[in-house]
């Protein structure tokens, strides 16, 4: 049976990695390499553009990552002369003027921000930790949309001490995935008028559309002492600077340069132990291996055997008061890249969703029911397909985990299956299907669809969201949701459903509607 299984997975996997493989070898086919694809159209609202500098493999090599701007290049290139003010006083002009540049050349992207202060003894920093939440001080927050579909996007953001945060656009900006990490550089210098940061992004770091010259961009910052927020577009309190569907435009972007793409990590832990006086030395050791070959620039496979997660952070400690198991968030690098091609509906919010049909803290993790302590269950290896073609976003993935007799978990496999497809401007429609769950029990597979209808120009400038899913697939399953920026209205029927079916589910059966009429900050 286990066998089936995992054939079955493998021939999944494998298929949608020939059919996309072949679709990209015949789109890349179809254009001429020295010319690049033809940009989507740009919106029809108003989108400030700002020019990306050439930036010379020469003038590359003598960089200097300081954050002082001091190069002569930063001078002669396009710039983001000033942002709009929306906090406290929304379209005015900020007391804290800040100025943008942007460079690039085939293998990265470097970003120069100078942001004066009225008083810059005055400047409110106190991090230096990487992801430190960087809300309450001053600090620069830089957006890019490289696909250009207005839905997904990347979140870089550095305080004058040089602290970096970075994480993935979810929700469609509803929220962000700060456990997402990326090899990248940043640096922050005080200066006698403000403060000046400089950052540097490898193209490598980056998943984006091919040819494409024209990216998403948006930029926001915070003044803490002042209570002061300016952004470059979108500059209303109505929208978040992670919804991309408001970004300007960042243009003239040369053709990225991303070598062979494969990524190799084989892994070597073990050293000698003595279990006991006089007893011979024990030499224990386990060995790991992980690939990943991006297929274009959009689309990724990864392969794991005897996976390490020895580098991943640990889950902070949570106090739980409520009768519910508290979920965790990802923190692991195999589940965590393209983790946003698996959300279902409008963005499920983990903490307070009651349907979770994928939910990969449940692969290589066991707790027993009642019990607070769990134990790591070792992954005898995955594989995963991520991507986007087109305008289909696609992810499969398969996972082997191993026996852990002291907990009585078998030998088991698990996989997910999610195709979304974007429709209209913002919108989209999906499906998603999983099999397996950590004790191998009979039946365990689960398919649902989801539909999310998504615009921000609901009454010229407001955000609506209307999203219909169906967790199970069943009639007894079935969520509806209504957003805008003043209303909240939920209904649900549900269907008692359990964790054998790949996912997550925290009631039994229930009928019920919510009505939240957020409260509005004063003026």
């Amino acid at each position: 049976m286990w066998f089936s299984r995992l054939a079955l997975s493998a021939i999944c996997v494998a298929g949608s990695f020939l059919a996309l493989s072949a679709s990209g070898v015949r789109a890349a086919s179809e254009q001429s390499p020295l010319r690049p694809a033809v940009d989507e159209a740009p919106s029809s609202r108003h989108e400030p553009v700002l020019r990306a500098g050439l930036l010379t493999v020469e003038a590359s090599r003598e960089f200097r990552l300081d954050g002082s701007l001091g190069e002569a290049f930063w001078a002669t290139a396009d710039s983001i002369p000033d942002l709009v003010e929306i906090e406290p006083d929304e379209g005015g002009v900020p007391q804290g003027r800040t100025v943008i540049r942007v460079l690039a050349n085939p293998e990265e992207i470097l970003i120069g921000v100078k942001c004066f202060d009225p008083d810059p003894k005055g400047i409110v920093a106190y991090s230096k930790a990487r992801d430190a939440e960087l809300d309450e001080e001053d600090h620069v927050l830089i957006v890019l949309d490289t696909f250009g579909d207005q839905r997904s996007g990347y979140v870089f953001a550095v305080n004058p001490n040089g602290s970096r945060f970075d994480g993935l656009v979810t929700a469609q900006g509803d929220d962000v995935n700060s456990n997402w990490d990326a090899i990248w550089d940043a640096a922050a210098t005080p200066d006698p008028t403000g403060w000046s940061a400089e950052i540097r992004l490898p193209i490598k770091s980056l998943r984006f559309k091919r040819g494409l010259t024209r990216w998403g961009f948006n930029v926001e910052r915070r003044l803490q002492r002042l209570q002061e927020t300016s952004r470059w577009s979108g500059a209303k309190r109505d929208f978040q600077i992670f919804q991309t569907s408001q970004a300007g435009a960042l243009v003239d972007l040369p053709t990225f340069d991303l070598g062979l793409g494969l990524t190799l990590r084989p892994g070597l832990v073990g050293g000698p132990k003595r279990p006991f006086p006089k007893a011979k030395l024990d030499f224990a050791r386990d060995i790991s291996f992980d690939a990943n070959q991006l297929l274009g620039p959009n689309l990724a496979a990864v392969m794991t055997i005897n996976t390490d997660f020895g580098e991943t952070e640990a889950d902070a400690r949570q106090t739980n008061l409520t009768r519910f198991d508290v979920l965790f968030p990802e923190k692991r690098a195999f589940f965590l890249e393209g983790a946003d091609i698996f959300e279902f509906g409008s963005g499920l919010d983990v903490d307070g969703a009651t349907v979770i049909p994928f939910f990969s803290r449940t692969i290589g993790l066991y707790t027993p029911e009642g019990e607070d302590e769990g134990t790591v269950v070792p992954l005898r290896g995955g594989g995963k397909l991520q991507g986007r073609i087109g305008n289909t976003n696609v992810g499969a993935l398969a996972v082997a985990t191993d026996r852990v007799k002291s907990f009585g978990v078998p030998k088991t496999e698990m996989g997910a299956v999610r195709i979304r497809q974007n429709v209209l401007s913002e919108s989209s429609l999906g499906v998603i299907g999983t099999f397996g769950d950590p004790l191998n029990r009979t039946r365990s597979w689960l398919g649902g669809a989801d539909f999310t209808y998504r615009t921000s120009q609901f009454q010229e400038d407001k955000n609506l969201i209307v999203s219909a899913e169906l967790p199970g697939l069943n009639k007894d399953d079935i969520r509806v949701e209504i957003q805008n920026d003043s209303l909240v209205l939920q209904g649900e029927r549900k269907r008692e459903w359990n964790e054998e079916k790949g996912g997550v589910h925290r009631s039994e059966r229930s009928y019920g509607a919510r009505v939240t009429v957020p409260q509005l900050d004063d003026e």
